[in-house]
Parts: C-alpha cells; sequence; structure tokens
C-alpha cells in the first residue's frame, strides 16, 4: 500500500488560497506535493451547501475520522466477526459465509481488514501472519524430474487440472525443528481441498507409503485416482503405494511447490494453526492430528464458494455413489 499522509488544516489554507487564485487542480496539487484526486475529493467531501472553507472542511474531516466503523455500529455482527476471526477464520471467509446464509449484514473483506488494524487492538493475533499486508506469491523456475518423465506431472491426465472431477491428491511431508525422525505426512484433495493428516516415526520411503496407502484403502477407486509428490527420497516407492491401492502417482518437476499448490497452502494453513515448526511432534498424538484435520475440514474456503472441504467432499462422494448404483 502507498504511503500518504492526509491534509492539515494548513494544507486546507493553502489550497484556499490557490482556490481564490483562480489556478487549475493539477498546478495545485503539483505545488502542493499531492495528487489532483485528493484535491477533487477534498472538495466533494468537505465543501458546505457547494462552498469550500478550511475550517468547514477540517471540522467535517475529524468528525468523519472519529466516525464509527460499519462493524462497531453493529454489536451482532461485531460479535460476529471476532468470533469468528478468533476460531481462525479469515475475513474471506467470514464474509463468503454470511453472503452464503444471506444475512441482513452486507460487508467486504476490506472492511474488516480495516476494523482489525484502527479499531481491533490484538485481533490482528487472529490472522494467519499477524501482519497487514498480504505476501505476494513468488515465481521459480521448473526443472526436470529425477524418476523420469513417464512420472513426471506432465504426464498426469489434463483434466485433474480442471478440479472438476474428484479423486486426485497431493502429498507431502512436513518436519519440525529439533527432530530428524518424526514427521507428519498431509493429504489433500485436489477438488474438495479434505485433508487427512498421517504420523510417521521414521523417513523411509516404505513406510511413508504404507501408511498412505492404509489411509486411503478405506475408499473406492473413484475416489483413489492419482496422488501427486514432490520429488522427496520419502515418496520413493510407488510402486507399493500403486499395487496397494491401484493409485497413479506423479511427480513435480524438482524445486516447483506450486504444481501441487493445494498441498503447500494447506501445509501453510497448518503451520499457523496448531502444527508450527517450533513444536515438539513427540508430544503430538495422532489423535490431536485428527483433530487439526477436522478443524480445517470444517473450515469454510474461498476456493470452494465459502463451503467446507467436508461439505464438498460428502456429496461429491454421495454422488458417486448414486451414480454407480
Amino acid at each position: 500500500m502507498t504511503h500518504y499522509t492526509q491534509l492539515t488544516m494548513q494544507d486546507r489554507c493553502h489550497f484556499t488560497t490557490l482556490l481564490d487564485m483562480n489556478m487549475p487542480l493539477s498546478e495545485i496539487a503539483n505545488r502542493m506535493g499531492c495528487h489532483r484526486s485528493t484535491l477533487y475529493r477534498e472538495l466533494q467531501r468537505n465543501s458546505v451547501n457547494g462552498i469550500y472553507r478550511p475550517g468547514d472542511a477540517h471540522h467535517k474531516a475529524l468528525l468523519r475520522k472519529q466516525r464509527k466503523c460499519y462493524i462497531q455500529r453493529h454489536p451482532t455482527l461485531r460479535e460476529y466477526v471476532v468470533r469468528h476471526l478468533k476460531a481462525g477464520w479469515s475475513p474471506e471467509q467470514i464474509v463468503g459465509r454470511l453472503k452464503r446464509k444471506k444475512s441482513q449484514y452486507v460487508i467486504c473483506h476490506e472492511t474488516i481488514y480495516r476494523f482489525i488494524y484502527k479499531h481491533g487492538h490484538y485481533l490482528h493475533r487472529y490472522l494467519p501472519y499477524k501482519k497487514p499486508k498480504r505476501i505476494k506469491p513468488c515465481a521459480r523456475k521448473r526443472q526436470k524430474c529425477r524418476y523420469g518423465e513417464k512420472r513426471l506431472i506432465t504426464q498426469r491426465q489434463n483434466y485433474i487440472e480442471t478440479r472438476k472431477s474428484i479423486g486426485h491428491w497431493e502429498g507431502d511431508l512436513i518436519e519440525f525443528k529439533g527432530n530428524k525422525t518424526l514427521s507428519v505426512t498431509t493429504l489433500v484433495e485436489r477438488k474438495t481441498r479434505l485433508v487427512f493428516l498421517i504420523k510417521n516415526n521414521s523417513k523411509e520411503s516404505k513406510n511413508i507409503m504404507q501408511k498412505i496407502a492404509h489411509k486411503l484403502s478405506g475408499f473406492s477407486q473413484q475416489i483413489c485416482r492419482s496422488i501427486t509428490f514432490d520429488q522427496g527420497n520419502e515418496f520413493a516407492c510407488f510402486n507399493l503405494l500403486e499395487a496397494a491401492i491401484h493409485c497413479k502417482a506423479f511427480y513435480c518437476h524438482t524445486h516447483s511447490p506450486w504444481e501441487k499448490g493445494s498441498n503447500e497452502n494447506m501445509n501453510g494453513r497448518l503451520r499457523l494453526r496448531g502444527l508450527p515448526k517450533e513444536a515438539d511432534i513427540a508430544e503430538i498424538n495422532q489423535e490431536r492430528l485428527d483433530e487439526i484435520a477436522d478443524q480445517m475440514n470444517n473450515t469454510p474456503r474461498k476456493c470452494l464458494d465459502f463451503r467446507t472441504p467436508k461439505e464438498l467432499f460428502l456429496s461429491c462422494h454421495a454422488n458417486l455413489c448414486r451414480t454407480s448404483l
């Protein structure tokens, strides 16, 4: 966001003097060191009966600055926003859910951000990154696959990219400081963003793939059609996985995590919502991982039109069952 300062009383007096000289607004803006839109907006918002006076304009500006924001003026809405921020929802998720429920309150997510950073005091602590500015995604270059072209993500069927069908997963491993043995496997279904978390007692590929196969073995073939990994050694035993659940394995280009963006996005959410890198993974059991996964699966997502992953997954699963009958 560009840094700017609002007009002071001295600025408004100077502005009035230049206006009385019939000077064009563009030239006044150059002399005052501001954009001409600032001056057009000043005249429109702070004139009284079409007449601009610096004292009246400054008084109106101060009153507007002290005025409560929309969320503060509606206690019910404020309680709803604060409660869901504390539950881990983002401003966009809150607004999207209000629209989906056809609430009487019509706001945008920027209204919530303004409320948080101007009037919310401590509420920024509940945002994912706890910062006022959004982080821009970084671009990276593609490289070749260590497992050969046949297993590369480019050989994956094109329709998988559309996310129109269920049953295509992405897998990754998240690690923790101070522990070189224990880790957590994250599995994310591409269409519904449903996530499963699996605790690993070792990083041996055979052990990790067996646990993935066991987790997905309860689903039909239509729910487990493909799975995409990065090229880490822990995902080398793709033959074992394919033999167990007949799920085709693919690999991203090296150093190209965005090619399994759903999983990377989920990993970032998990780091902020219960599995930080500094966590003692030895103290976190599988039951706790299931609780964290359940929380993520019951949180609405903007990419799902603010439905929850669990809602969409159950809906798609029911449709598959009806189709197969």
